[in-house]
This record gives structure tokens, sequence and C-alpha cells, in this order.
């Protein structure tokens, strides 16, 4: 009976001997599987994270390269103000020349209307002494013309006279000598 009984629980010993190794071998390859599935975990891990790292770079130097944009537009920004603000300066220090060129534009054209209305004055006035002058001249001639005319005639007058008191002379002479006689 109890070789019967060591036999028999000698075989189930057996069987269980031999389900533990099963149970051995299959926890081995489960162990082995797990230890696969880990390893492609941390591979997928060291992936993921390769992956996440990357794109943290790629977000980093994303985010440098808009920093530095936004510094450059600032840069751009500030240099485009200044630059306008120059050339609005300049814009109204032109405007100021122009103005103040128009304004003496103004003021010469006023005194050029000025001088050429003096000028006709003067033009004017130039002719009306030039008829005066004329006339005075005409007048001089005629006067001279009849200073020479009354020379001439005193001439002749002085002659005529000289003649009369030559005639008077030789008259009185006849006369006393006749007298005589």
């Amino acid at each position: 009976k109890h070789e019967a009984k060591i036999k028999s629980l000698t075989d189930y010993m057996q069987n269980m001997e031999q389900k533990r190794r099963q149970l051995e071998e299959s926890q081995d390859s489960l162990n082995e599987e797990l230890a696969k599935l880990r390893a492609q975990e941390k591979m997928h891990e060291v992936s993921f994270k390769d992956k996440e790292k990357e794109h943290l770079t790629r977000l980093q130097d994303a985010e440098e390269m808009k920093k530095a944009l936004e510094q450059q537009m600032e840069t751009h920004r500030e240099a485009h103000q200044k630059q306008l603000s120059r050339l609005r300066d300049e814009i109204e220090e032109k405007q100021k020349i122009i103005d103040e060129i128009r304004d003496m534009n103004q003021k010469l054209q006023l005194e050029q209307e000025k001088l050429s209305a003096d000028y006709d004055k003067l033009k004017i006035e130039d002719q009306e002494r030039e008829m005066k002058l004329e006339k005075l001249i005409l007048l001089n001639d005629k006067r001279e013309q009849a200073r020479e005319d009354l020379k001439g005639l005193e001439e002749t007058v002085a002659r005529e006279l000289q003649t009369l008191h030559n005639l008077r002379k030789l008259f009185v002479q006849d006369l006393t000598t006749r007298v005589k006689k």
C-alpha cells in the first residue's frame, strides 16, 4: 500500500516536477519576452526621448530663431522709425526752405514790379526831359539865330552908320570947301 502510495506520490511528484519545469520554462520564456518587451520599451522610450529631445531642440531652435527674428525685427523697426523720423525732419526742413524761398521770390517779384514801375516812371520823365531839352535846344538855336541875325543887323547898321558918318564928313568937308570957295 505504501509502495503504491509512494509510487503514486512519485508519479505525482514527477508530474509536478514536469509542471514545475514547464512553468519554469514558461516563466523563462515569459521573462525573456518581458525582457524583450522592456528592451523594446526602453528603445521606444530612448527613441521617444531622442525624438522628444530633437523636438525640444527644434522647439528651442525655433524659439531662439523666433527671438532672434523678433530682435532683428525690433532693430529694423527702430532703424525704420529713426529713418522715418529723420526723413520727416528733412521734409520739414525742406518745406521751411521752400516756404522761405517762396517768400523771398514773392518779395523779389514785388521789388521787381516796383523797380519796373519806377523804371517806367523814370523813362517817361526822361522822355519829357528830352522833349523839354529839344524845345530848349530849338529855342536856344532860335536865340542864337536871332543873335546872329541881330549881330549881322548891328554890323550892317554900324557899317551904314559908318558910311553915313563918312558921308557926313565928306559932306561937311565938301560943304566947308564950298564955303571957303
